[in-house]
């Protein structure tokens, strides 16, 4: 049977800030449906600028979409409809966070023939026997939400993979691999904080999965010997959460001389011995979750963590020569004019590593959704294609922020005129020799240029050209 798998297209990434990663979610189900003999391809509009009517002669029997809140779901939509004019009697299938988070309202749509509510990988591979043999029987398919005649239903709720290692690898061979400006890896599933504004803890419930360490290593082979791939992105929520199969993972790959360097996302809280673990194993550079510099605002969004174990983690990964990388979320609720500028102390304080400003984006079901919910802050959108106009909270209520517009935008500004000396400057000052250190460095410092090109080109891509070509 013939199934294609959609990343919809997102043309609001089209200037500064496009980032093609692999989709690592349908690269799984891909695998599983091809373990099962089905014939899949994959439409990932982050760097595949075909048109729906571009698959009408091979024809698919049945299209799945991975569909996050906010803009993608108006290119989602679009595309859905597209292929149900197009291919008469095709059906489609809507997976991943906002229809699993929002089943009923989804599911309303007559152009959405399904949802997969949760894990993907052998709901896909079930619905895709029922379409083709009627086995097994579609009220069996556990996770789907379907229609009988126009009465929608709600099977019983799936569980996520505890042991990833029963999956098979991703389909990378069914994508343009160099194409892609991110190379990464998704080897764990959910996340065990409980952070108000995430949607991880209502989706996964918990830290739901792991890959083992001889896994990845394995993974990260393949793709070094088949693609050339020098280094990998962890793409996950918290890369280091399970401190065993860390060191694990760092010994085999110190064991093995991995030609390959890494870096990944991590919580607050990492010891001097694993970050220096992790290092010489090939880690260059670490993300971490901040969100705010305000003791308050940290405690008001459940983040469990404090200002002085930052500043802690922070020393250490400068002292074994990891690039940290903050991420900040500017425009919470409650904050204060005062506890934005407690944000900037620490960054100042911090001597001003790489970091990034996120506005806050209310996603739905979330801990912080449903306090703006009850608090007048938003509205919620009453209808699926409402969903993408939903970004940010500046957006829905710019008359309830605290902190002024202008006091943000000057913040963005400073960070954008120093976007592509920070790394060099924060290097320079306390990690000297660093850049020297990557050993594909001359390629990193000419993605860091492009980044830079890119950064001050905020024009919208041509339609006809290639996002992303300047990889």
């Amino acid at each position: 049977m013939r199934i294609l798998l959609v990343n919809p297209a997102r043309k609001h990434l089209a200037t500064f800030g496009h980032h093609s990663v692999f989709p690592n979610s349908l690269l799984y189900i891909a695998a599983v449906l091809e373990q099962a003999g089905h014939d899949v391809k994959i439409y990932d509009n982050q760097v595949d600028l075909r048109e729906p009517r571009d698959f009408v002669d091979w024809n698919p029997r049945l299209v799945g979409f991975s569909v996050l809140s906010g803009p993608n779901i108006a290119e989602a939509i679009e595309q859905t409809k597209q292929f149900k004019t197009l291919l008469p009697g095709v059906k489609t299938v809507w997976g991943n966070v906002h229809p699993s988070v929002l089943p009923e309202q989804t599911i309303d749509e007559d152009y959405i023939d399904y949802l997969c509510v949760g894990a993907g990988e052998y709901m896909m591979a079930d619905l895709a026997s029922f379409l083709e043999t009627g086995t097994p029987p579609v009220d069996r398919i556990k996770g789907l939400v379907w229609k009988d005649d126009g009465k929608v239903v709600f099977n019983e709720p799936s569980k996520f993979i505890e042991n990833l290692d029963e999956l098979p690898d991703p389909a990378w061979h069914l994508i343009d691999v160099p194409r892609y400006w991110e190379k990464s890896l998704n080897t764990s599933r959910g996340c065990p904080s409980k952070c108000t504004f995430c949607y991880s803890p209502l989706f996964y419930k918990g830290y739901s999965g792991d890959l083992s360490a001889g896994r990845i290593v394995s993974q990260i082979e393949h793709l070094h010997k088949t693609y050339g791939v020098k280094f990998v992105r962890f793409f996950e929520d918290t890369f280091t959460c399970n401190r065993d199969r860390l060191r694990e993972f760092c010994r085999l790959m110190i064991e093995k001389r991995m030609p390959v360097q890494w870096d990944c996302d991590s919580r607050i809280g990492l010891s001097d011995e694993d970050i220096g673990l992790m290092s010489k194993a090939g880690c260059v550079s670490v993300g971490l979750g901040i969100e705010s510099g305000s003791p308050r605002i940290i405690k008001f969004i459940k983040k469990g963590i404090t200002v002085k174990a930052v500043e802690e983690t922070i020393a250490r990964l400068a002292r074994h020569k990891i690039m940290p990388r903050l991420y900040f979320i500017a425009e919470l609720p409650t904050e204060t004019i005062e506890e934005f500028r407690e944000t900037q102390d620490l960054i100042k304080r911090l001597d001003r590593p790489p970091y990034q400003y996120m506005p806050y984006n209310p996603f739905p079901g979330t801990v912080l959704y449903d306090y703006c919910i009850k608090e007048g802050l938003i509205k919620a959108p009453s209808s699926l294609a409402e969903w993408a106009k939903v970004v940010t909270l500046r957006a829905a209520n710019p008359d309830y922020l605290k902190v002024p517009p202008e006091m943000l935008d000057k913040a963005l500004d400073d960070l954008r005129n120093m976007y592509f000396l920070r790394p060099l400057r924060f290097a320079l000052r306390h990690m000297p020799f660093y850049f020297i250190r990557l050993r594909p460095w001359p390629h990193e410092l000419w993605k860091g240029i492009k980044r830079f090109i890119l950064y001050f080109n905020t024009r919208p891509v041509p339609e006809g050209k290639v996002r992303g070509q300047l990889r």
